[in-house]
């Protein structure tokens, strides 16, 4: 008896940087089967892209694993190398396959819940009748208790959900109050899970037993099947940005899931952004959800000193903590204030070409732009008025130290990454506050980020002027919306007191009544000066350990961009080109070019010839250094 002919496929190699390989197989093969394949020495896995014919050299044979990726799956891949400009390897890489006997049919599952209040019921109303939605709801405005309703319907139906949230917004209270509700059908998936745990989560997928999964933006490549409801809250978060290849954006990724297989889905922030706001509003998806549903009411002032160890600062945190109540304090990111500001005018040194501040480089005593790469030398003093330049660093280390020497009965504890590092870590260190053990919280952005703050009477929210003067076209939005994610920390439960620290009282003040009205004025501001949602950016990164090798790479590139654009005429800018702001990372030397255009579609043209150059394409890029 003769053994068939064999089967031949174009196959994908996972997480191998490979081209697009051709093998046999003695059965056929779905597309989208995950097979092991010989290359070189190694066993590695691949994924059966689509069959092919004979080729004239000898195949090496694919054997089926018993798993495989979905249509849909297949379809967000192929979509996320197209648009990302990634190799297909990289892009399936980021999916986890569904089992070949994983369960597909769901029992209805339904749940009680506590009762909307009219406006929560207007907004569900509301979501219901539209395929996508933004729910543009205010801090403490009540968006957790729509998405559990939300929940609920789709398990009703015998259908599943999704829940992404940033990384940092994952907290202990978020999933108690969650599994409260859904109890054993939720899973929560995120970097701090253990890889025992992460494993019981796939087999409970397959099993058919998470019919709800919250987790970070990595959970959308998970295999959970009948899909029907996708919610992204805190969408205008930065965490939803990959900044390793592939470069996607797991909310607009999300976005295109949801389109192709008619899948509901909600944004939701008290801050969104621009962008998402620009678009849901000409699409009519926009449900402003206004008020404080804790009942909370909270007063603003100002704090106009350029000292971070202000004495007012000090003075409202021990009246505070004399009256035995809590307060957290804001730092930026690793208080790392890199950017030269005149304390006499209140303004920082500008790039000539792009209207944003330069950042300061005292490595090679510059200031540098981080979008054309325009480079000056560092004045003597403020060119617009005389006045003294200084730059300051500060962490929440050394403030916590400070306010200990001012408080010494008080308990201060530091809340950043460098001091939280596991879950547990997170969970005691929320429980330790909630119970009142710890009196004043020092940290970063993660102070802002979802925690239920019981008894927080003071936001102290200090560094806003050099978020203000970042080296981004984003900066008023991140500056201002950082402010409100803030200030929603405090006054949950009763009246609480947000003190602001910053030289542009005038700027910050404007908008306290409603973020909407800013994001008007920077949709106007956005038009004039050829930014997003107007304009297309792309990023392309250079990288070598060698120098002269790297700026080499980085030409090649340029030249070929600029015969692309002339050649088929496209409408696309070469912004700038040069060493990227961060020289060097992992002993590698950095190079970018940056580009824009209205048109994506020419963008991606302009940019299909470097797809086989060394280089990395980010496009939407929301990093700069």
């Amino acid at each position: 008896m003769h053994n068939p002919p064999p089967f031949f496929y174009h196959i994908a190699t996972l997480k191998h940087n490979s081209p697009i390989l051709t093998y046999c197989s003695q059965k056929p093969l779905e597309i989208g089967t995950l097979v092991e394949i010989p290359l070189k020495t190694k066993q590695i896995q691949g994924i059966v892209l689509k069959p092919c014919e004979k080729p004239e050299f000898e195949c090496k044979e694919a054997l089926d694993l018993g798993f495989y990726f979905s249509p849909l799956q297949c379809q967000v891949a192929s979509f996320i190398a197209s648009y990302y400009c990634a190799p297909h390897s990289l892009s399936f890489s980021i999916f986890t396959p569904f089992a070949n006997d994983s369960i597909q049919d769901f029992p209805r599952l339904n749940f009680t819940l506590q009762p909307l209040n009219a406006q929560q019921n207007q907004a569900l109303e509301f979501i219901n009748a539209r395929q996508t939605s933004l729910l543009f709801g205010d801090t403490g405005s009540g968006k957790t208790e729509i998405y559990i309703h939300l929940l609920n319907q789709t398990l009703s139906l015998g259908k599943n959900a999704l829940f992404l949230m940033p990384e940092i917004s994952l907290t202990p209270q978020m999933e108690k109050r969650l599994c409260a509700v859904f109890g054993d059908c939720l899973a929560f998936w995120h970097s701090k899970i253990s890889q025992k745990a992460k494993k019981q989560i796939l087999r409970d997928l397959k099993d058919g037993k998470v019919r709800i999964l919250a987790g970070a933006r990595s959970a959308l490549f998970l295999p959970l099947a009948k899909l029907d409801l996708i919610l992204i809250d805190e969408e205008h978060d930065d965490a939803y940005k990959s900044n390793a290849n592939p470069r996607y954006h797991a909310r607009d990724v999300a976005l295109y899931l949801a389109k192709i297989a008619k899948i509901k889905i909600v944004l939701g922030s008290a801050t969104p952004l621009v962008s998402t706001y620009h678009k849901a509003k000409a699409q009519n998806a926009l449900f402003r959800l206004k008020g404080t549903y804790f009942g909370g009411k909270k007063s603003f002032s100002f704090c106009t000193s350029s000292e971070v160890l202000d004495s007012h600062i000090f003075d409202a945190l021990k009246e505070n903590f004399c009256a035995s109540k809590q307060a957290i304090v804001f730092l930026p990111t690793r208080a790392n204030f890199k950017h030269l500001l005149c304390y006499q005018c209140g303004e920082s040194i500008e790039c000539p070409n792009c209207s944003i501040s330069l950042s300061l480089h005292k490595k090679d005593s510059s200031l540098k732009c981080h979008y054309c790469h325009f480079t000056r030398t560092i004045p003597n003093e403020c060119p617009k008025c005389g006045g003294a330049l200084q730059s300051l660093r500060m962490g929440t280390q050394e403030f916590s130290e400070h306010l200990k020497a001012v408080l010494p009965q008080s308990n201060i504890a530091c809340f950043d990454r460098d001091s939280i590092t596991t879950h547990t870590q997170l969970k005691r260190t929320l429980e330790a506050f909630n119970a009142h053990k710890i009196d004043i919280l020092v940290g970063t952005q993660m102070l802002s980020k979802g925690h239920d703050y019981h008894n927080v009477a003071l936001s102290v929210v200090l560094g806003l002027d050099y978020l203000l003067y970042s080296s981004d076209y984003r900066a008023r939005e991140k500056a201002l919306s950082l402010m409100f994610q803030l200030s929603g920390r405090s006054g949950r439960k009763e009246n609480g007191k947000v003190l602001v620290q910053t030289l542009h009282q005038d700027f910050f003040e404007r908008f306290l009544g409603d973020y909407e009205e800013f994001l008007q004025e920077e949709l106007t501001l956005r038009t004039a000066s050829l930014y997003p949602p107007f304009m297309r950016l792309a990023l392309v990164h250079f990288s070598h350990k060698n120098q002269e090798k790297a700026q080499s790479l980085m030409q090649n590139g340029l030249v070929s961009l600029q015969t692309q654009i002339h050649t088929e005429s496209l409408q696309v800018e070469i912004v700038g080109s040069g060493i990227a702001p961060i020289m060097r990372i992992s002993s590698k030397w950095r190079y970018l070019i940056m580009l824009r255009s209205h048109s994506a579609k020419d963008l991606h043209l302009a940019l299909s010839p470097l797809r086989n150059l060394p280089c990395e394409i980010d496009i939407d890029p929301m990093e700069f250094a």
